[in-house]
């Protein structure tokens, strides 16, 4: 990376910390780097409580939507609508992408998409910061902004969302950047379950050559599901001469570990497009000094899924009535024309 781009992308960063004044020279850059301080907060603590009645909209279309076979988008997207309109933050998210890509119909996608987000940003949502800063960057509803992108993205990370946490600490991880900075971000956002950080932050360790660190990292992206992490440890355990090169980890060769590792990965790719996760890897193939422990194969996530009953279908009136509260059209969840709205508070 350039010196100067480093220090346009640490410039726009660092002001993302303070007002949001135009940006009239660029500092050193040491300077710039003092003023990219992190601290880490959890995405957790800034998420409000959530409707019980637009929960069980969310969670009936959420059942819909991970259901195999053909899926109906829109009317999957009407449920999100309508919970969403009650402050639903998950609801918004899930619909956000479903517009955006085009999988649910909307008389204007990128307006809903953006609105959405905007959203967010009102209930203080850090989510709604990072899905803003996605769209400026790619001029996505918006005027494309890649500056204001990276304030908003620190902003996100600033109050926790892992999402703009591992993306900026991408961005800061190069040596002529802020890889001090990049390093607590990346702990930040693995600490919170997000596999890419984790696994991310476990190669610059192992490069770095503090193994300990890239282990436990590792092992946190298996845990949040992260693929490659689970291969890394797979071949990490396998000591073999071309491992030595690429996957070393100064562990001693253990083919049970290996092999437990690589039925995780099995797992992983069993699942893929479920979000499955490994909250059992410490009973199932604890880091070493720890002893294995007995195991029969069998994965605390699939159990959960298996034991899962569907949600009960949201009655039609509690769908109506959701939908009056907010002025949407029940059979879509969008916001009803100024007649048919009269025409509504007439017929009540």
């Amino acid at each position: 990376m350039r010196r100067g781009v480093v220090v346009a992308v640490l410039a726009a960063l660092a002001c993302a910390c303070t007002k949001d004044n135009p940006l009239t020279s660029l500092p050193d850059l040491s300077a710039v780097r003092a003023n990219l301080a992190f601290t880490c907060v959890h995405e957790a603590d800034h998420l409000p409580p959530l409707d019980p009645d637009a929960d069980r909209l969310f969670k009936y279309a959420r059942w819909l939507q991970k259901q195999d076979g053909p899926k109906d988008f829109s009317d999957i997207a009407r449920y999100y609508r309508i919970a969403a309109a009650h402050d639903h933050y998950k609801a918004n998210t899930n619909l956000q992408a479903l517009v955006s890509t085009g999988l649910a119909d909307s008389p204007n996608a990128q307006k809903e998409t953006v609105d959405l987000a905007v959203q967010l940003v009102k209930q203080g949502v850090p989510g709604g910061y990072y899905d803003i800063a996605h769209y400026l960057e790619l001029g996505y509803g918006l005027m494309q902004d890649s500056v204001t992108a990276l304030r908003y993205f620190r902003k996100a990370a600033d109050l926790g969302s892992p999402d703009a946490q591992y993306y900026l600490a991408e961005k800061l991880d190069p040596i002529d950047a802020a890889p001090e900075v990049a390093l607590q971000m990346y702990l930040c956002a693995a600490d919170q379950g997000h596999g890419k950080a984790a696994t991310s932050m476990a190669i610059g360790r192992s490069t770095e050559k503090f193994y300990a660190e890239a282990l436990k990292a590792f092992q946190q992206g298996v845990m949040a599901g992260n693929r490659q992490a689970a291969w890394a440890l797979e071949n990490g355990f396998e000591v073999t001469p071309q491992n030595r090169v690429l996957y070393y980890l100064d562990v001693e060769n253990d083919p049970e570990r290996s092999r437990r590792y690589k039925a995780i990965g099995k797992f992983l790719d069993d699942n893929e497009g479920l979000n499955p996760k490994v909250p059992d890897v410490d009973q199932i193939v604890p880091l070493p000094p720890a002893q294995l422990p007995a195991w029969d194969g069998t994965f605390q996530w699939q159990k959960e899924q298996d034991a899962a009953k569907p949600p009960q279908k949201p009655a039609e009136s509690l769908v109506a009535k959701l939908a009056r509260e907010k002025n949407l059209d029940p059979a879509t969840g969008l916001p009803l024309a100024p007649a048919k709205t009269a025409e509504a508070e007439r017929s009540r």
